[in-house]
């Protein structure tokens, strides 16, 4: 049984800027730092794990950066960074804020949207508008196209497909949104088969990012103002959603995080694109549920 439930900030971080919108965040276990990227102009912003003010970490435009959708920390110490519209992949030092790497799609339209690690350290890529699974190793040698999508069965309709990306509970399936649809598919990291993940409410409409811990899928529902909580089955054949969290506090959620005790959302306000959103743009923090 889905539990609706209405939940309130515990905390609440605003952003410095008039037109952040921000699309996603990552999060550093070693400090618990939070990395929020602007899809608008490419700022990045730091929430510091121990409270604190959001601040300016890398501004908008440095290095030709104008556009950040999904952010992602590996173990390594790496902030890599999905530039969107731009179809480009940005790999930084968080220790020296240098640029250790760009890659660039090359393909137009492109819409790089978000990225989860393999166990070895190797990251996937989705983009949204190209139908194809992209990889990088750990070495940063190269962005690859790994798996033709469209090739294994997945329907491509125009607007934003594949979306949020994690690894699945047990390590061997990556697991991915497609908004545009409102389902999800796993794909096998050694075979490379693409499957659809069948959930017990059928399709989940405007899903967008996802965070995942443990056999608990979280997902950030835009449109609606909510966030899903899915029990996944162990190979992500399956999911149950148990939970759908509402906040007074969200707007158009994109991105959820797990920091610690609590979840991290995104209040992204990409439907006020061009009209008046509401200021300052935000990161709310809520208590994250007991699993089911």
């Amino acid at each position: 049984m889905t539990i609706q439930q209405s939940v309130r900030a515990l905390e609440t971080y605003a952003l410095p800027g008039d037109a952040v919108f921000p699309e996603s965040i990552g999060i550093d276990v070693r400090t618990g730092d939070a990395f929020v990227g602007s899809l608008s102009d490419g700022t990045i912003f730091r929430l510091p794990g121990r409270r604190g003010a959001a601040e300016v970490w890398s501004r908008g435009g440095e290095g030709g950066r104008t556009s950040v959708a999904g952010v992602k920390v590996d173990r390594l110490g790496r902030l890599w960074t999905a530039g969107g519209f731009d179809g480009t992949l940005d790999v930084y030092d968080l220790d020296s804020r240098r640029r250790v790497a760009r890659f660039e799609v090359g393909q137009s339209p492109s819409c790089v949207n978000d990225l989860a690690f393999g166990p070895d350290g190797t990251a996937y890529v989705t983009d949204s508008f190209v139908p194809t699974l992209l990889r990088v190793g750990p070495g940063l040698d190269a962005m690859e196209d790994w798996v033709d999508l469209v090739g294994s069965g997945v329907p491509w309709p125009a607007g934003i497909n594949f979306n949020g990306i994690v690894l699945g509970p047990d390590g061997r399936h990556l697991v991915c949104s497609q908004t545009n649809l409102g389902r999800f598919w796993r794909v096998d990291l050694d075979t490379r088969h693409v499957s659809e993940t069948i959930l017990d409410v059928g399709i989940l409409e405007h899903c967008d990012g996802l965070a995942i811990r443990g056999s608990t899928l979280y997902v950030a529902i835009n449109a609606r103002e909510r966030l899903a909580v899915i029990t996944l089955e162990a190979d992500a054949r399956s999911g149950r959603v148990t939970a759908l969290l509402s906040c007074d506090d969200f707007a158009f959620p994109t991105a959820v995080a797990p920091a610690a005790e609590r979840l991290l959302v995104v209040n992204a306000q990409l439907d006020k694109m061009g009209g008046t959103p509401r200021r300052p743009f935000t990161v709310v923090a809520i208590a994250a549920p007991d699993p089911l």
